[in-house]
């Protein structure tokens, strides 16, 4: 995604990521996604943080949303257990359609918005300031340089090779996550179908992409919850399961996100107090 900009190194790639999904686990509100930013532009002074957000925005709110649409309508396009499942539960099939719905409009608007942004940044920022006319015009440059910068993040848009590719590997990497879930399932014994890890997958990515608490936590084993209980799996039996299932997604990469903290000498207080003002 940032090819047109400058062809970055993946070792920085992975630092940036690692310090990225780090402080998501340990800051709120997913303050995480700026730190990314800030952490890649710190590395890379080519690469401006408005454009390293636009890259995480466009992943974030159009590719992993569209993969896991895509992912979750091949469930309900094949399976009966889940149609039977939705049918016995009225209540949360009607929340899992309206859930659907919600992120078909997040991603259809995310994919026209921010197509028009990557063709006619200029244009978006006279529109913007046109608007914002109450605003001094230091103010109103300050809008559109971010505009223009932000755009380059979005360059690779224009190229339908470099959306299929980033298109093909983020559908294979929501694929890996949720086939991985199933192997902790195998370890509790539970007699369910291979599908619910994907299930599980889709119900907690869309439940945890809204800002909310450090790591997620509450929020994901909610998710894991309600998803196993589609299955019959009690709700102790469940809860233990979404601790074992955080753990595995949490303690990992937050170590590797400290190391590179570390590596790259910033501290954390210094990434949230850049996030929030970035914010």
């Amino acid at each position: 995604m940032l090819a047109p900009i400058k062809q970055v190194k993946f070792k920085n790639l992975l630092a940036g990521t690692c310090v990225g999904f780090m402080a998501n686990n340990v800051l709120p509100a997913r303050l995480g996604e700026f730190v990314r930013a800030y952490s890649l532009s710190s590395q890379d002074k080519d690469i401006s943080k408005s454009a390293s957000l636009a890259t995480i925005f466009v992943e974030r709110m159009i590719f992993d949303l569209v993969a896991l649409l895509l992912i979750f309508g091949s469930i309900l396009l094949f399976s009966e257990n889940l149609h039977a499942q939705l049918e016995t539960d009225l209540e949360f099939g009607n929340k899992i359609i309206y859930g659907a719905r919600f992120a078909i409009i997040v991603a259809i608007g995310g994919i026209i918005s921010m197509l028009v942004v990557a063709h006619k940044p200029e244009r978006v920022g006279q529109i913007m300031t046109k608007y914002l006319f109450f605003l001094p015009q230091k103010i109103k440059s300050i809008i559109a340089s971010i505009i223009e910068k932000f755009s380059d993040g979005l360059k690779f848009l224009t190229d339908i090779k470099a959306v299929l590719f980033v298109g093909l590997q983020t559908l294979l990497l929501w694929v890996f996550m949720g086939a991985s879930n199933y192997f902790v399932f195998l370890t509790f014994g539970f007699d369910i179908p291979f599908e619910a890890s994907f299930v599980l997958l889709v119900v907690v990515s869309i439940l945890i992409m809204a800002p909310s608490t450090p790591g997620f936590i509450g929020v994901y084993h909610y998710g894991v919850v309600i998803s196993l209980g589609l299955y019959g799996i009690p709700v102790e039996e469940a809860g233990a399961c979404a601790l074992v299932l955080h753990a595995t997604q949490y303690i990992v990469i937050t170590l590797m996100g400290f190391y590179f903290l570390k590596k790259e000498h910033l501290s954390l207080k210094e990434l949230e107090e850049t996030a929030e003002q970035e914010m």
